[in-house]
């Protein structure tokens, strides 16, 4: 499979298989009503701009509408990168799963057991942080820390800082007793694996994960030196577009939501965990297990991995944001086909328009 070219406009390519068959010819019109559909959709969320990749039946799309920076007029392009927010969660939990594999832990252990300081955390299992039934309460969500970073969005923090927030709180309910999305969780998942393997999480992130998985463009923002090419990212206040790119230090969200990636590193490592290139059977068994019905989208969160309706049927991966921008890219197993959409305005839809681009797919 051969993959068609962009310049620097924003318009979208297809590649097919090589040659000038029909093959070729459907996925090249299968690029225009894609394109189509994007522009459409930053038109209807009136946003700044997107990218957007999909992969399916042999067809490989990378597209761009919009800006990618407002002030100079600069288009967004394919592979530009955008901060990818909670996207993380998935390569932090795939992680704790290898660490898993390796039989470093277990997923049963309680969290006190290689991170101190935990509120209830002798009550608390890795399984319980990764598929958020620990019942901690959400530091993103206090009082404490949104008042902290308005009065110094530039303070870089401490993952233990920021854990201190949550434990200022009571338990959202005992552990394994309900459902919350915390990003508490995953600050003590990163906690955990820097424990666990005695070394920093990023050089994990990039020897387990990046770098075999062939993903160049990704990096955790704040915690290592970046890869040139990130948009600007906006936000809306008062009826007027604000660059909201450096309003808080990355640090602030570090393991729950910190990685700067783009469509294709996204993509490539949707489809690289979900067809088992990356955990074997038993932990992709695991990840893939998850709390049923949470809402009519979302038909399950397993560790680190959403299973969300879609009208291409059940799809895996998961949704993201971070100030500024707005992330989602999922895999649908049994069609066989992957979908990325990165937005920077952090008022945006990617999961409504992973929607309007999966409806693409669905047509004759």
């Amino acid at each position: 499979m051969a993959l068609a070219g962009v310049d620097g406009d924003h318009s979208g390519g297809v590649g097919g298989a090589p040659g000038s068959g029909s093959g070729a010819a459907d996925c090249d019109g299968l690029a225009v009503r894609l394109q189509a559909a994007l522009d459409a959709a930053i038109g209807a969320q009136r946003l700044p701009g997107a990218a957007a990749a999909v992969d399916v039946g042999g067809c490989s799309f990378r597209g761009a509408a919009g800006m990618a920076d407002v002030a100079t007029g600069t288009p967004m392009k394919p592979g530009d990168l955008f901060r990818v927010g909670s996207i993380t969660k998935t390569f932090v939990s795939t992680l704790v799963l290898m660490l898993r594999a390796d039989g470093d832990l277990s997923l049963d252990d309680d969290v006190s057991r290689y991170v101190p300081g935990i509120p209830g955390g002798d009550r608390i299992t890795i399984r319980q942080i990764l598929n958020h039934t620990s019942g901690l309460f959400n530091y993103t969500e206090t009082h404490g820390f949104l008042s902290a970073v308005e009065a110094d969005p530039t303070r870089v923090w401490a993952p233990e800082e920021l854990i201190a927030f949550s434990a200022r709180e009571p338990p959202c309910f005992e552990p394994g007793r309900g459902f919350e999305y915390s990003n508490t969780n995953y600050i003590v998942a990163g906690l955990l694996l820097e424990a666990v393997s005695g070394k920093p999480v990023v050089e994990l992130l990039h020897t387990r994960i990046l770098e075999p998985a062939g993903l160049a463009n990704t990096y955790l923002d704040g915690a290592e030196r970046a890869v040139p090419g990130l948009v600007r990212g906006y936000g809306s206040y008062d009826g007027e577009l604000v660059d909201t790119t450096s309003a808080v230090d990355p640090s602030s969200a570090w393991t729950s939501g910190g990685l700067v990636s783009n469509t294709d590193d996204l993509t490539a490592f949707f489809v690289q965990l979900l067809d088992g290139g990356l955990l074997g059977p038993a932990e992709l068994a695991e990840m893939t297990t998850g709390a049923d019905a949470l809402s009519a989208d979302l038909l399950e969160y397993g560790l680190g991995l959403a299973q969300r309706s879609s009208p291409a049927g059940a799809t895996y991966g998961h949704g993201g944001s971070m100030w500024g921008f707005v992330s989602a890219s999922y895999h649908a197993v049994e069609r066989d086909a992957a979908i990325t959409v990165l937005v920077n305005h952090e008022d945006g839809d990617a999961e409504k328009i992973v929607d309007d681009l999966s409806r693409i797919l669905t047509m004759p």
